[in-house]
């Protein structure tokens, strides 16, 4: 490895944490991780987009957002990727966490990318 990738790697992740391999995550499904100290949902659409969100419902504070349902909805004439929780149906965006047909609090919803194969998210995030 050469100086150069080494540096990469080293800045790479002081600013992100590599949470599983993106083949982990089965299209259409979410699975819950463990990440300095709290647990997180993280999610592989149908059409292969990638999602971090807290694994916690913002009703009810129960740890079950990695087993919602996935869908979408038309926002604006935009389609966006939402995530529904089991228990109650209430509906939130992945992109910004804004619960889309209840009056309660936001999901709160953290930046991933997927790099060589694996899913990273902000650290600190």
């Amino acid at each position: 490895m050469s100086a150069q990738t080494i540096e990469n790697v080293i800045a790479e992740s002081q600013e992100a944490a590599p949470i599983c391999r993106s083949s982990d995550l089965l299209p259409g499904w979410g699975e819950a991780a463990w990440l300095e100290g709290r647990q997180i949902a993280l999610f592989r659409t149908e059409a292969g987009r990638f999602y971090a969100a807290s694994h916690h419902c913002p009703s009810l504070g129960a740890k079950v957002m990695a087993r919602g349902i996935l869908g979408d909805a038309t926002i604006e004439g935009q389609r966006v990727d939402t995530i529904a929780c089991p228990l109650h149906k209430e509906v939130y965006r992945l992109d910004t966490g804004i619960c889309l047909n209840a009056d309660t609090e936001a999901l709160a919803v953290y930046e991933v990318t997927e790099r060589d194969g694996w899913i990273w998210m902000e650290q600190g995030a």
